[in-house]
């Protein structure tokens, strides 16, 4: 009993500093059990959830454009469930940063310093840390991965920039860390841009020894080395493979296999090219461009690549993982706060390596904290041009704390959050009592489908969709022949959806008048035939 004491202290105290993160990080989600079903995207990630529960094939009877784990992640009871399996999935997420950190910092200051931010900035709202977007499950993925690739001699050897060609067989760690990464590009497609920076390790592997291997020689050697690597970067590419193959045979078996190629697939292609810019100057546009922004990247590992000897093995890394995490969150040139998780966990290991250097020599901190400055520019630059603006924090825990303390009342704090809130539950309630699993909203609303636990009247979450694909006579269609009882109709939704409001005047009543919306209700059958 006495050794397992002393063991159980050892590992607390090993382990001190991981604790208090995941403490400070599950007291600054707390805030989310008490939210209201506020968030657009996340009212779609619950209602393609909840109709993949009640049996709908995703991306045939019902549509959203983002790759599939996401959504059978939501298909969850309700949004409670949701917000705790995220909690679960940050402590996971955040243990494994915390382990990538231990690798690649050999002082406790700067992997506290690290840590300490990827908290916070992963929970708190600035980025949207609070609400359980995609990125967050992506990064889960990754670096679960990431800790897989750091467990291997493949990294030792990266790291140590030595000589030796020992490389041994990790290929089950590789082959698991390829599946990680392939269920991340499965959560969210930009995560191609952190599996690239993670596989870059083999490319300096390679780099880092030309010089001392690749003569007269050693040629042979080099060539040894290059062989062994080539097919541990197959081992991790295998496994990136078997998910997204595993994928694809299921939504060919269960008759979805062209859908899930046109929704899950291609059309993000679309969406990440409708956005406009705003600004207008032509050498910006240009680097705003997919190529421009590669180029930039490119650039980027020129400089880690033919200066290595002024870079340490894990600052190429970081500093490559952080551009191409960039690239990745501005695929789509979206101001939006959660596309910028996806930098979260290099920019948290940048200001890390930052503060190692600082006590350096001039000439030896110099080359780090130009890159590290180089990059933090970029991001600054990216934000300001894009009309960036993060979400308030200070003033969402003090709401809170005015919840809890019986300063408002929960519908004033729901209300706080959206103005739809107050109708939406209201709503939600008349919609409960008709005990009615489908309705259809004309609109953007996918927070009142969540909230109702109903399923859309045809494929589409939303409006846009609807407009995007010129989906409008199928979406009537679906809407005569399924005659959902209830129809909302958005007040701020100025298109109209043709055919939509004769079939109101028709065979339907206002049930009520709400502040954004026209709740209709349909008409019984026997007044229809009179």
């Amino acid at each position: 009993m006495l050794t397992l004491a002393k063991r159980f202290d050892h590992w607390l105290h090993s382990h001190l500093f991981l604790l208090i993160a995941l403490l400070l990080l599950i007291i600054l989600r707390i805030p989310n059990f008490f939210e209201p079903y506020w968030y657009g995207d996340e009212g779609i990630y619950l209602t393609v959830g909840n109709a993949i529960r009640n049996g709908e094939r995703l991306y045939t009877e019902i549509v959203d454009h983002k790759t599939p784990i996401i959504y059978f992640l939501a298909a969850v009871p309700n949004q409670l469930y949701f917000r705790f399996l995220t909690l679960f999935w940050m402590i996971i997420t955040t243990t494994a940063f915390y382990e990538v950190g231990k690798k690649i910092f050999k002082k406790q200051l700067p992997l506290i310093i690290s840590t300490f931010v990827f908290v916070v900035l992963t929970s708190a709202p600035w980025f949207e840390g609070n609400i359980p977007n995609g990125e967050l499950f992506v990064m889960g993925f990754v670096l679960v991965g990431a800790w897989l690739i750091t467990k291997t001699k493949l990294f030792d050897l990266f790291i140590e920039k030595r000589k030796t060609l020992r490389v041994a067989n990790n290929h089950i760690g590789l082959y698991f860390a390829g599946i990680c990464f392939g269920l991340a590009i499965l959560t969210k497609v930009p995560a191609i841009l952190d599996i690239l920076a993670w596989l870059a390790i083999i490319w300096f592997v390679m780099t880092n020894r030309i010089k001392l291997l690749y003569n007269s020689k050693t040629k042979s050697q080099w060539w040894q080395l290059l062989s062994k690597v080539g097919f541990q970067l197959l081992i991790i590419i295998a496994g990136i493979i078997t998910p997204i193959l595993i994928s694809i045979i299921y939504f060919i078996s269960i008759g979805s296999g062209q859908d899930y190629l046109q929704f899950g697939l291609l059309y993000n292609f679309h969406y990440t090219a409708n956005w406009g810019l705003p600004f207008k100057n032509q050498i910006l546009e240009k680097l705003f461009t997919l190529p421009g922004k590669l180029a930039i990247a490119t650039l980027t590992y020129l400089v880690l690549t033919f200066q290595s000897k002024k870079f340490k093995p894990t600052h190429q890394l970081i500093a490559g993982w952080f551009v191409l995490s960039l690239v990745g969150a501005l695929l789509s040139n979206r101001p939006y706060p959660h596309y910028f998780q996806q930098l979260v966990p290099s920019l948290a290991l940048l200001l890390g390596v930052i503060s190692t250097t600082i006590k350096l020599k001039k000439k030896q901190r110099q080359p780090m904290i130009m890159m590290g400055s180089f990059l933090i520019g970029l991001f600054i630059g990216a934000l300001v041009l894009l009309d960036f603006g993060a979400y308030p924090t200070l003033s969402y825990y003090q709401r809170f704390f005015q919840l809890i303390t019986h300063q408002i009342s929960p519908a004033q704090y729901h209300q706080s959050f959206n103005h739809l809130m107050t109708d939406n539950y209201q709503a939600a309630e008349v919609i409960a009592k008709s005990g009615v699993d489908e309705i259809f909203i004309w609109g953007t609303n996918p927070m009142l489908y969540a909230l109702s636990k109903t399923n859309p009247t045809g494929k589409f979450t939303v409006s846009f969709h609807i407009k995007d694909l010129n989906a409008y006579q199928e979406t009537m269609d679906s809407v005569y022949n399924k005659k959902p009882l209830f129809i909302i109709v958005m007040n701020d939704e100025h298109e109209k959806l043709p055919g939509l409001d004769e079939y109101l005047q028709n065979h339907y009543i206002a049930n009520s008048n709400f502040t954004n919306f026209s709740l209709w209700k349909r008409l019984p059958d026997s007044l229809l035939h009179n």
